[in-house]
This record gives C-alpha cells, structure tokens and sequence, in this order.
C-alpha cells in the first residue's frame, strides 16, 4: 500500500465481508450518507446484474467500492492520484472531484485488496463511463444512478428501459441527459463523450 493513503487504512477494523469492510471504513470516517448511497447502488447493481446474466458478486463488490474515495476530501483528490501515479486527464483538472471514481479504483485495490480487474474497470469509470466498456461496467454505472432518489422523468424512463432488458437504450437517456445540459456544467468528461458516440452509433446501426 501507498504511503499517502496509510492515514485511509486506519481506525477501520477488516474482515472477511466486504460489506462489513466498508460500512467500518465509513464509519471510521464519519460518513454515513455515502453509505446508505453505497447500499442502495449495492441492492441495484446486484438486481441489473441479475437482470443481464453478469456475476451479481462481482457487480455487489464493485458497487460497494465505486465511492470509497469519498473518504478523501475533494481538494486532496488530485495531489493523492498523482502520487499514486493516476493518469490525470487535462480535463479532469477543471473538475476535480470526476478524478474519485479513478481514486476509488486504487483504494479498492491497495486498501480492500481487490485484484480482479473488471471489478477494477468497472469502478474506475463508474462516473462517465467509457467507450468499449464491458457489461459489468454498464452495470455499476447505470445502477449508481437509478438508485438515486425523485422521480424525475428521465430516471423513470431508464429504469423502464432497463428492466425492460434495454441496458444500452437506458444508458443512452442518461448519457443524453448530460449531454443536453452540457452548457451548464463544468465538465463533461471526454469518456462520457466517447461512451455516447459508440453506444449511438450502435444503437443506429
């Protein structure tokens, strides 16, 4: 383990669940609301997973994972990746806070010692996204947002398309969602760009 994420490893006690693990380390850090979130993405992703013949463990240790980073105050993020050697876009300079979903890929990794690389992947780009993504990558990135609380019409209609075994089309409302109110907001990550133009192209085709 990095020495820069040691003070992280502290005061959180480490068994053999991971759901245990994780609401220790939460607690530790004095944040409950993080993972009454994490649970929520945790129930889904296992439901989604479940839904489209993906390993539902894997797509539960992923989901319980994907914000561990949140442990980490968002004006450190980008010091603490670029001392583990995180490659940092020159967009994500703009944004900081987009960097924690690369941030929670290497502490689930040197923190709960997760060495499967699609549980990797799919924390890694749980945010935005990514062109050529994997369907457990799907999984955890539509999963954090239809857990999400409202009723606002766009997440209905996801969750419509989802459970209506339109993974594709239901990501694409959402990836079409931030791409309308790009205008407005700091970062649209050029992952998220390239996610949109091949799921498009795709679902054209």
């Amino acid at each position: 383990m990095h020495s820069i994420l040691e003070p992280y490893a502290l005061n959180f006690s480490s068994s053999n669940h991971l759901a245990q693990n994780v609401e220790s380390f939460f607690a530790a850090h004095n944040d409950p609301e993080t993972w009454k979130h994490t649970l929520k993405v945790a129930t889904e992703a296992k439901r989604v997973a479940e839904h489209y013949g993906v390993d539902s463990s894997k797509a539960e240790q992923a989901a319980l994972l994907h914000d561990i980073s949140n442990a980490v105050p968002v004006r450190e993020m980008l010091s603490i990746a670029q001392a583990l050697s995180i490659d940092i876009m020159e967009e994500e300079y703009q944004y900081a806070r987009i960097v924690h979903q690369k941030l929670s890929k290497a502490m689930a990794e040197q923190l709960f010692n997760i060495k499967d690389q699609e549980i990797l992947d799919a924390i890694e780009c749980h945010t935005t996204l990514k062109s050529g993504s994997h369907l457990l990558d799907k999984v955890l990135f539509i999963s954090d947002k239809i857990s999400w609380d409202g009723e606002h019409q766009y997440l209905l209609n996801i969750r419509e398309e989802v459970y209506n075994g339109n993974l594709d089309a239901g990501i694409i409302i959402y990836l079409n969602h931030i791409w309308e109110q790009r205008s407005k907001l700091k970062l649209v990550h050029p992952w998220l760009i390239a996610a949109r133009e091949q799921l498009l192209s795709k679902l054209n085709s």
